[in-house]
């Protein structure tokens, strides 16, 4: 037997619910032999980076899910979250597309964050590693082959000049490639912002 207005489960003995205070009369309604509705929901889960984690969470939510859990993977940058809401949630077929639109716009913002980096670190590599074996030369001119100590000298500069150039070329061209991507990733969140409207609008209207 389940008290009818806190839906605590009591014993035909007691003459008031131990929770709420209901009286608990025969025939009058206040206990009712019957389970609480049972809500039952369904389940979603993503894997993303973490640096995302909250804009997804943000997005599912509007959705109609609540955060259930996250876990961050070992030795990466990304996070799996685990959602839940309602079967009886309505706007199935909309909802639908639009988190599948969502889980696009997140992806490509994923992406157009490591390109910010990508081009720049294979730039860094190539004049690094080809700046390295210059040096090593030089070093080799001073100090293994006889009569070239000068020559040594000056191949051994040009390879430091080069690694330290290594990294000034890092740090401008992720700076080009920032200014060059950042408008693409302001209309990806602009368009996350549209699609979480829109969910909100159908849960509304449902």
């Amino acid at each position: 037997m389940f008290c009818s207005q806190c839906g605590r489960q009591i014993d035909g003995t007691e003459r008031t619910c131990p929770s709420c205070g209901a009286p608990i009369a025969a025939g009058k309604g206040a206990a009712v032999a019957q389970m609480p509705e049972r809500v039952s929901f369904e389940y979603a889960r993503t894997t993303v980076s973490s640096d995302l984690a909250t804009v997804t969470t943000d997005c599912y939510e509007s959705l109609g899910y609540e955060l259930t859990g996250s876990k961050s993977t070992p030795g990466s940058s990304s996070t799996t979250l685990s959602f839940r809401r309602s079967r009886k949630v309505r706007g199935k077929a909309q909802l639908a597309k639009l988190q599948r639109t969502m889980d696009d716009l997140i992806a490509s913002i994923a992406r157009f964050e490591d390109e910010k980096t990508k081009k720049a670190t294979v730039y860094a590599l190539v004049l690094g590693i080809a700046s390295a074996l210059v040096l090593g030369v030089g070093m080799c001119c001073t100090m293994v082959w006889d009569g070239l100590m000068v020559i040594g000298i000056v191949v051994g500069l040009v390879g430091i000049v080069g690694c330290v150039g290594t990294w000034l070329l890092y740090r401008q061209t992720v700076a080009r490639e920032t200014r060059r991507i950042t408008p693409n990733i302001e209309a990806a969140y602009d368009s996350l912002a549209t699609a979480c409207e829109e969910a909100q609008t159908v849960l509304g209207a449902a």
